[in-house]
């Protein structure tokens, strides 16, 4: 990872830490050690979005809509 791309990754963390909204993945800790980052976030059951949209190939906005939320 370059300085540049560690710097936006710790930003993002940083950012999404703050963040408190039903509808964005709660992130509750972050630790390191040499070479590795851990982040502990909410449980989020249903599978991955990204298998859903290949399954299904084009969704429409109100079909987004109903899986994400």
């Amino acid at each position: 990872m370059t300085a540049e791309e560690e710097k936006a990754f710790k930003d993002e963390i940083e950012i999404l830490s703050k963040l408190d909204h039903p509808n964005i993945l709660k992130l509750y800790e972050i630790y390191t050690d040499e070479k590795r980052y851990y982040i502990v976030t909410e449980l989020c059951k249903g599978g991955e979005l990204f298998d859903e949209i290949i399954k299904k190939g084009i969704y429409s906005e109100k079909e987004a809509a109903k899986i994400i939320l």
